[in-house]
């Protein structure tokens, strides 16, 4: 008779388990190759793991909350994205590495790099596909003598089936100056594979 009220106690005080996933691959931006052995950590701390031959990686057993993913290897500069991981479910993270000798989209007094992109599914009536919208954020920097007046970046966003195109356009970066940005592009034939620049264009004083 007195077990089974303690039994029931147990029960409700367990509750549901509120732990997640975070699985996702990290590819080299100019060859979109898996890049293999790269480490990947989380802030708040969980683990510390490598990615494997295919770039993969996996972090289970993850509380829910707030994360950043971080991932360096030797010869390429290190990146974070940033996951909400919530119960029961797998949050994808996709990481593209540019080499230590490469900023990805450049130009004589213009650099540009993704430092952090993430598909974003909606439905919110529960019918139908989801939309797919593409988070991207960006960094511009300035590292010659002379003022941009103004400057274009063009983007490319590769999905399964097409390949999207985005332009970002801006003003009065001043030497040694970077501008960090972000852009929300919707995009058809499912989740994004990769997201690169894909040139510049300057003018300057």
């Amino acid at each position: 008779m007195i077990c089974l009220p303690l039994i029931g106690c147990d029960d409700q005080t367990l509750g549901p388990q509120k732990q997640g996933t975070i699985r996702g691959d990290v590819r080299d931006a100019e060859s979109n190759a898996p890049v293999e052995g790269a480490n990947v950590t989380t802030s708040p701390p969980t683990q510390s793991v490598l990615t494997d031959e295919d770039g993969m990686f996996e972090f289970t057993n993850v509380e829910t909350g707030s994360y950043s993913v971080s991932v360096t290897k030797d010869g390429y500069r290190e990146r974070s994205v940033s996951v909400q991981v919530q119960e029961g479910d797998v949050s994808d993270a996709a990481i593209v590495l540019q080499r230590s000798d490469s900023f990805g989209g450049e130009d004589d007094s213009l650099t540009v790099e993704v430092t952090s992109w993430f598909n974003d599914r909606i439905n919110r009536d529960g019918s139908g596909p989801d939309s797919v919208f593409v988070e991207i954020e960006y960094r511009a920097r300035n590292p010659g003598d002379l003022l941009l007046t103004r400057y274009e970046v063009y983007f490319s966003i590769e999905a399964p089936e097409n390949t999207f195109s985005y332009e970002v356009h801006g003003d009065s970066l001043a030497s040694g100056e970077t501008d960090v940005g972000t852009f929300r592009k919707y995009i058809r034939d499912g989740d994004a594979d990769r997201v690169f620049v894909d040139g510049v264009y300057v003018e300057t004083e």
